[in-house]
């Protein structure tokens, strides 16, 4: 097996076409030098140097094994560099789940921009799903953060970094014209007829499960429910006509010339979290990056 040191101190022999002038330059005596390029010809098993009283010249196999050699060197020195660089969280992969509805917080996506902007050479992974899944990931090690919306105990967050990023309100979501679009609030009661845009049950989301909490303690049924898989969907079919929908605050930002008016049945949605596998350098800088947003 040919070692990284021969191929060294074969380039250095090659530019130099001197045993001296080649071991001057690697810092070691010459036998040693000599020895390593002869024990490189065995292991290569041609000669790959001519000497004679005029010199030291390659022959027609180390020309050849001499263009091999200087890209071995360059891709060891690349490797050496992105280790370095991904140790400090430069370059790599950020693998970031989210659920549907948390995707939109401004702390978060504005975060998220500032490190990519910052480090251009991190490649990001998304992958959408539910938080207890999430979660799962994270300690499976096949997601390096996720942003959750969702109420969690500390059992279930151990071992991982948690940052909050704070409860936001649930807002109704009205097409203009609405017959409840001058109301300052909205309960469950005022929509119990309406076709109610959510979330798929599948999915298992907390904001889901929330309103149907909400709605059974206000003695409502959902019953006229339609099941959308994504949020852009569902503000498309509000601003149809073909039903309403409620969300947080954050994302119902995205919900132009929609009406947005506070639900009255619950203060806030689940709280906003950034769950981080400790010991990440990338997922750590997004934590440190979002947190100083919030302060």
């Amino acid at each position: 097996m040919v070692e990284l040191k021969q191929i060294k101190h074969f380039v250095a022999v090659a530019e130099e076409l001197n045993f001296r002038r080649a071991a001057e330059r690697l810092h070691i005596t010459q036998p040693p030098l000599s020895q390593s390029i002869k024990s490189l010809e065995e292991t290569v098993g041609v000669k790959l140097f001519e000497r004679n009283t005029r010199g030291v010249h390659l022959t027609k196999a180390g020309e050849a094994f001499l263009g091999e050699s200087l890209e071995t060197l360059s891709a060891a020195q690349r490797s050496i560099s992105v280790a370095r660089q991904a140790a400090q969280g430069e370059v790599g992969t950020l693998r970031l789940g989210y659920s549907a509805s948390a995707i939109f917080s401004n702390p978060l996506t504005s975060a998220l921009a500032k490190l990519l902007t910052e480090r251009p050479l991190i490649e990001l992974q998304l992958c959408e799903g539910n938080a207890l899944s999430h979660i799962a990931s994270l300690k499976a090690g096949k997601l390096d953060a996720a942003v959750l919306r969702a109420d969690l105990d500390e059992n279930t967050l151990a071992g991982l970094s948690v940052s909050r990023l704070g409860d936001e309100p649930l807002l109704v979501l009205l097409p203009p014209g609405h017959r409840l679009q001058a109301k300052p609030s909205i309960s469950f009661g005022e929509i119990a007829n309406e076709r109610l845009l959510l979330q798929p049950a599948t999915q298992r989301t907390f904001l889901r499960r929330q309103l149907e909490t909400l709605a059974d303690k206000a003695g409502v049924s959902l019953s006229h429910v339609v099941e959308v898989p994504d949020i852009g969907s569902m503000l498309c079919f509000v601003g149809a006509g073909i039903g309403i929908t409620i969300l947080p605050a954050s994302a119902a930002s995205m919900a132009h010339g929609l009406m947005a008016i506070p639900l009255a049945d619950g203060d806030s949605s689940p709280p906003l979290l950034l769950a981080c596998k400790q010991g990440n350098p990338l997922s750590e800088q997004l934590r440190d990056l979002v947190e100083a947003h919030l302060s």
